[in-house]
């Protein structure tokens, strides 16, 4: 990476950590939805009730604080509401106690609170919509843009969480590309490890009771880049390994089978259900106000903050590590870094695991992102990756180039013209691209300039 670029990467990278923070101080998205809504039933009656603040009530686990005012009361008035679970819990929405400005409510007035009011469909949006309450602070930007700038912006966020993904996913295609001028087929597979990795971890660690939001995650991506990395071991030495050498066309039909296995293996151990987690750091981050304001969940916030630096620690790793070196010596020329005493084999089998954990990083971000996963999702994810890839020319640079094109295109046709044609629109762009710059947009070049030549078989 240009030494001119690191304090602006380094700058945006403390804003994203600022905002996730931000949003962890928060009370549970869904928790105060629903303490919200309690404080208007329990409000003088009709009187209209105007929420002041809504915060975690200090020193009790899975409660919120509701502060609010109603009409013709010149009083402050609070409701405290206590819950079965956190984040992580079925019991995240379950009320189990009420404490309001008149004292505690007793048991038989809370089973008709819920029976009554909280179970019916719908009530506490509504409840929520008569206080013209909005579950966000106030912007962290101090600017409001227009409706048409806002929504931009927002689509530009939405973005970001794309290429959170598609951007590890595609360095994985490009390491292993640029070293062998191979193209590996099962890296959306993998990702898909790494995916059912993250939900593994995250049960495991909720059912061991770790003490918070922050080591069950880091348990879940722990859990995630094991089990791949073991896979690309694996990978490497019956696949990868014995046909390094072999023409391109048994390679790339030797790992669609792997991707085959991997699938099919995935299909056995956890059945042909998706599987889908509880919604957690679900705390709307307002970035911008203005008619069409911007927001960011703390959850969208933390998942590019990570992909993030795994981007900017890989780049280092590669470029300063005696790995990446003898990375570049494998990609330049073979004979010659074997003559320098540098076995391209085990070169090989290290970058496959090294690719591997990335692509586990990045099913892992599909996992939390969307909240779930399923055996069948890494083909699309693997070719979209793969796609963007090509359009980077096969370098890292490149890669990342791609994937944030990609990203792009996506979700500004879906912004616009719907998602209906969505696939069609970036195709054709691509294809468009790909006569244009046949070696993508950093291609040939980019890889002299290395220091290294990109094999194109």
């Amino acid at each position: 990476m240009r030494r001119p670029l690191r304090p602006i990467v380094l700058a945006a990278l403390t804003a994203l950590i600022a905002i996730v923070l931000s949003g962890c101080d928060q009370a549970d998205r869904q928790q105060a939805l629903v303490c919200v809504a309690i404080a208007t039933a329990i409000g003088p009656d009709n009187s209209a009730v105007t929420i002041r603040s809504v915060e975690p009530l200090g020193g009790i686990d899975n409660a919120v604080r509701v502060m609010f005012t109603a009409a013709g009361d010149p009083r402050t008035l609070f409701a405290d509401c206590a819950f079965a679970g956190g984040a992580l819990s079925l019991g995240r929405t379950e009320i189990i106690a009420v404490r309001g400005y008149e004292g505690r409510l007793p048991e038989w007035r809370l089973d008709l609170l819920r029976r009554w009011f909280l179970d019916q469909p719908g009530a506490v949006m509504t409840a929520v919509g008569e206080t013209g309450w909005q579950p966000s602070g106030l912007a962290i930007l101090p600017i409001s843009p227009p409706a048409a700038v806002g929504y931009a912006l927002q689509q530009s966020v939405n973005a970001l969480n794309l290429a959170a993904f598609y951007v590890p996913l595609a360095l994985a295609y490009a390491l292993i590309y640029g070293l062998i001028g191979r193209i590996n087929m099962a890296f959306g597979e993998m990702a898909m490890i790494g995916a059912f990795g993250a939900v593994f971890g995250l049960v495991t660690a909720i059912g061991a009771r770790l003490p918070s939001l922050a080591v069950i995650l880091a348990m879940a991506l722990a859990v995630a880049v094991s089990l791949t990395a073991l896979a690309g071991w694996l990978a490497a030495r019956t696949v990868v390994l014995p046909l390094m050498e072999r023409p391109a066309r048994s390679f790339i039909v030797a790992t669609v089978g792997l991707g085959l296995v991997i699938s099919e293996g995935l299909r056995i151990a956890q059945g042909s259900h998706e599987i889908w987690l509880q919604p957690m750091l679900e705390s709307q981050i307002m970035l911008t106000a203005g008619p069409f304001p911007v927001v960011i969940t703390a959850m969208r916030a933390l998942i590019f903050a990570t992909s993030a630096l795994a981007v900017l620690a890989l780049a280092l790793f590669v470029r300063r590590s005696h790995f990446g070196r003898a990375w570049r010596a494998v990609a330049d020329d073979r004979l010659m870094a074997r003559l320098c005493g540098i076995d391209p084999g085990a070169v090989t089998a290290l970058t496959f695991i090294l690719a591997a954990s990335i692509a586990a990083l990045a099913g892992a971000i599909v996992a939390l992102s969307y909240g779930g996963t399923s055996y069948a999702g890494g083909f699309l994810l693997g070719l979209k990756a793969l796609i963007a890839c090509l359009i980077g020319g096969g370098t890292l640079g490149g890669a990342v180039l791609g994937g944030l094109l990609l990203a792009a295109l996506e979700t500004g046709w879906s912004a616009y013209f719907g998602s209906g044609e969505r696939d069609i629109f970036v195709l054709v762009v691509i294809t468009i691209l790909f006569l244009l710059r046949p070696d993508g947009l950093i291609g040939r070049r980019a890889a002299l300039e290395e220091g290294r030549l990109i094999r194109l078989s």
